[in-house]
């Protein structure tokens, strides 16, 4: 009790706001423990949820996934010369073939692909397992790659990767044998590992193990809901 009035008597130098807070820590009722109630329900045994894959999302990661490997079928036989053509790479030149193949693997096909786009593709497709409008499902590719229905910043980050992945395209088709072999060398080793990873993260979102990316949705005006 007389703590309590100390407090009192010296809440003016702490600050009125805080006496409450001080008086707090010596009542006795601050000793008892409280339950929260939880708002996130956590199934027993700690089994992830499974979520059962509708057209819908199947067809926007096989769609993202049918363009990657598109794009290898076109660049492959040229990524393949080397390995056929009458005057085969040095060892100088084998050298640099492997290790661009090696760079490409890890900063397209790791770092890019399996950290950022893959996860965001397999975490968009998961979002259309709700009602959406039919050109949500028709154009479902693109809906998980983020080129449209989602925020400011996805659309844009989206829209600028794809022009810059058909600008060195075009850059590319200028380089002269071998260089451009080593490049598509590159490109089929990077876009291979990241049509594999969209599949991966699929099927674990699909086993109710969440990718490790936030799907960019716009929000929701107050007047939809």
């Amino acid at each position: 009790m007389k703590i309590a009035l100390l407090l009192v008597i010296v809440s003016p130098v702490i600050g009125i706001g805080r006496l409450p807070a001080a008086l707090a820590v010596i009542s006795p009722r601050s000793t008892k423990r409280r339950t929260v109630p939880c708002a996130i329900a956590i199934p027993s045994g700690g089994a992830a949820l499974e979520q059962r894959p509708t057209v819908a999302s199947v067809w926007g990661v096989a769609g993202v996934v049918a363009m990657l490997m598109n794009a290898v079928k076109r660049v492959l036989p040229v990524a393949l010369e080397p390995f056929r053509t009458g005057s085969p790479l040095g060892a100088k030149m084998w050298c640099t073939y492997a290790a661009f193949a090696a760079v490409m693997g890890y900063v397209e096909g790791y770092k890019s692909f399996h950290k950022k786009f893959s996860p965001l593709v397999a975490a968009r497709s998961m979002t259309l397992q709700k009602p959406h409008p039919f050109t949500y499902t028709l154009f479902a590719p693109f809906y998980a790659m983020g080129l449209f229905h989602a925020t400011p910043k996805r659309r844009a980050t989206s829209w600028g990767f794809l022009i810059g992945v058909f600008a060195l395209v075009k850059i590319v088709k200028q380089f002269s044998y071998p260089w451009r072999s080593i490049v598509d060398g590159g490109v089929v080793v990077g876009l291979t590992i990241g049509s594999a990873s969209i599949i991966w993260h699929y099927a674990r979102e699909i086993n109710g193990i969440p990718a490790p990316a936030d799907p960019s949705l716009p929000a929701v005006s107050s007047s939809s809901l």
